[in-house]
């Protein structure tokens, strides 16, 4: 696999374990009626920590 491949899928990745959180924000937020704010900052972190573990698979 080539070096600029394996760069777009891990952004893609990371883009989209980041839409995942956000939906699932969303989602807690819609049902729950309240936001669960000690997962704010997970939710920003995990993106960077899952795309790097896919791109370690690969090196």
């Amino acid at each position: 696999m080539s070096k600029r491949m394996l760069n777009v899928l891990t952004a893609l990745v990371g883009v989209g374990t980041l839409a995942a959180g956000i939906g699932w924000l969303v989602y807690s937020w819609v049902v729950d009626l309240e936001v669960p704010y000690f997962a704010i900052p997970l939710v920003m972190c995990m993106p960077v920590i899952v795309a790097v573990a896919f791109r370690n698979c690969f090196d």
